[in-house]
């Protein structure tokens, strides 16, 4: 794997092709870069793809906890991406977590992204995993506990979930992120590190529409953690963006949106 260094981390990518058309993709919270493989095969000779590790993911490394990631930073890594593989413009992939990473990236840079292919996309409306950002940083030592000491934080779960008081779409991400010990951390350590990113939703949407930048939202039917009513007010504000309803669950929408995009031959976007 190819390498970004930086005084905080170090940013793992692959890198697949050598068409003329450069595309980011980014992952979802607790994969890496691999999922995001059925995306190659799409016209595979017009594009250059660089499938990159989301820091605490795959090899990809942050040296402090304690020093959340600042959109300056995203930016020079970006930057550096740019001048290390030699391109200008560029297309962007991005599922869930990955999906707010791609929105981030066109905030920055609305210029220079080709299209937008959004599948998912956390930060719209604030998934359970990044809920810890809205808490003050004394909450912190409470969170860090429950990384340790699960149980009577699952018991107190389960028991406002059946009064009504915690929805099912945060159960579902407990009990499937949140098993094991190392689990719990990356949650931790990515609420943390994450948590302080919070997009500019407005100043995206007025580029979107300026630059009539094409944009596919695709959605899951099934997807109790991000639904697509939870996404409609945005891609309301954005007239040209497709939404597309797939018949799948969350954990089933890249291989859907892959296989769809690859029946309309219409290359990584739709």
């Amino acid at each position: 794997m190819k390498i970004i260094e930086t005084h905080q981390g170090r940013l793992h990518y692959t890198t697949l092709g050598s068409g003329p058309d450069h595309v980011l993709l980014f992952h979802g919270f607790g994969q890496n870069h691999q999922y995001m493989l059925p995306f190659t095969k799409l016209h595979h000779e017009n594009y250059t793809f660089h499938l990159i590790d989301l820091f605490y993911h795959g090899r990809s490394q942050w040296f402090q906890a304690s020093t959340p990631l600042s959109k300056n930073h995203w930016k020079w890594l970006i930057q550096k991406l740019m001048q290390q593989e030699s391109f200008t413009n560029f297309h962007l992939i991005g599922y869930s977590m990955g999906g707010k990473f791609s929105l981030l990236t066109y905030e920055l840079f609305p210029d220079q992204v080709k299209s937008l292919t959004l599948l998912a996309p956390d930060g719209i409306k604030t998934g359970a995993e990044y809920s810890i950002s809205s808490y003050p940083t004394y909450f912190h030592p409470f969170f860090k506990r429950i990384v340790f000491r699960p149980q009577l934080f699952f018991g107190l779960v389960a028991k406002l979930n059946k009064v009504g008081i915690v929805e099912n779409s945060l159960v579902k991400f407990i009990t499937t992120q949140m098993k094991t010990r190392s689990q719990r951390a990356q949650v931790y350590f990515t609420w943390r590190v994450f948590g302080e990113i919070h997009l500019d939703l407005k100043k995206i949407s007025r580029n979107a529409n300026k630059l009539k930048t094409p944009i596919s939202l695709f959605t899951g039917a099934h997807d109790r953690m991000i639904s697509p009513k939870s996404l409609s007010a945005f891609s309301k504000k954005i007239p040209t963006a497709k939404s597309i309803i797939l018949p799948v669950g969350h954990g089933g929408l890249i291989n859907a949106t892959s296989q769809f995009l690859n029946s309309k031959n219409s290359g990584i976007f739709y």
